[in-house]
């Protein structure tokens, strides 16, 4: 009987580690640290035409259940909330992201509120920005945000997959160029990364925001729009981690050059 009983548990503990052992080796990028933004690929390096990365949307559920980016080729925007991730497609169509997906630039953390700003009045997108900013302690750390509100309207984009060979126009005019839509009287949370100037080669600089909408269907990158009223969750990220292409399209861009 005790030998039976020995066996069992032997085999209860050793599922428990091969359970343990699959999870970790999900993950094949170096998980960031507490209170921290992982960076995969750089913003200067989208604007310099590296379109390809090599981490997986399998491997930033590793690093965050909050994030926003992009997709290799630039196929449409990125966006993770509540540990889901979407692509945002054409039209501001949202769908789920496949696990084996890549991405080039993709800003991602664990969200975990740290203040909570209520929105009580109508805003638009600029004054937002100014009224959150008079409530942060510093402009010199990266913030996520969470902001879920009733939107008046909410102005966006979505980007349109390349094809290769890529295009030698500059990413800023890419963007640019690309059909805008409106959303009007929607409910829906503004998925935000906050970053400070000095980090421009790094991540997109300033505020930058992916909406999606309450129901799951309508999202993009946020261009402009005016607030009702709503609740801004704040996460305070003082350390980052930074994961570079490993890529000859990365290899090979001249950062020398202006983007």
């Amino acid at each position: 009987m005790n030998r039976q009983i020995f066996s069992t548990t032997a085999l209860i503990i050793m599922g428990v580690l091969l359970t343990a052992g699959m999870l970790i080796s999900a993950c094949t990028t170096p998980q960031a640290t507490a209170k921290s933004l992982y960076v995969t690929g750089t913003y200067g390096a989208l604007n310099r035409g590296v379109y390809d990365g090599d981490v997986t949307v399998a491997d930033l559920k590793c690093q965050g259940d909050f994030a926003l980016g992009t997709f290799n080729a630039i196929d449409g925007e990125l966006v993770a909330l509540n540990g889901k991730y979407y692509q945002i497609g054409s039209g501001g169509k949202v769908n789920p992201a496949n696990d084996a997906m890549n991405t080039p630039n993709t800003t991602a953390t664990f969200f975990k509120a740290d203040k909570v700003i209520t929105i009580d009045k109508a805003m638009s997108y600029q004054e937002l920005q100014q009224y959150l900013n008079g409530q942060l302690p510093t402009q010199n750390i990266y913030y996520a945000i969470k902001l879920n509100g009733t939107f008046n309207s909410v102005k966006a984009r979505s980007l349109t997959k390349l094809t290769q060979p890529y295009p030698s126009t500059p990413y800023s005019t890419i963007t640019q160029n690309e059909p805008t839509f409106d959303f009007n009287n929607i409910d829906g949370t503004m998925v935000i990364i906050v970053s400070p100037t000095y980090m421009n080669e790094v991540s997109y600089p300033g505020y930058h925001a992916h909406f999606i909408s309450n129901d799951g269907k309508y999202g993009g990158h946020v261009i402009d729009g005016n607030i009702a009223k709503g609740q801004a969750e704040v996460d305070f990220l003082p350390n980052f981690a930074v994961n570079l292409p490993q890529n000859s399209m990365f290899y090979q861009a001249d950062f020398a050059k202006p983007k």
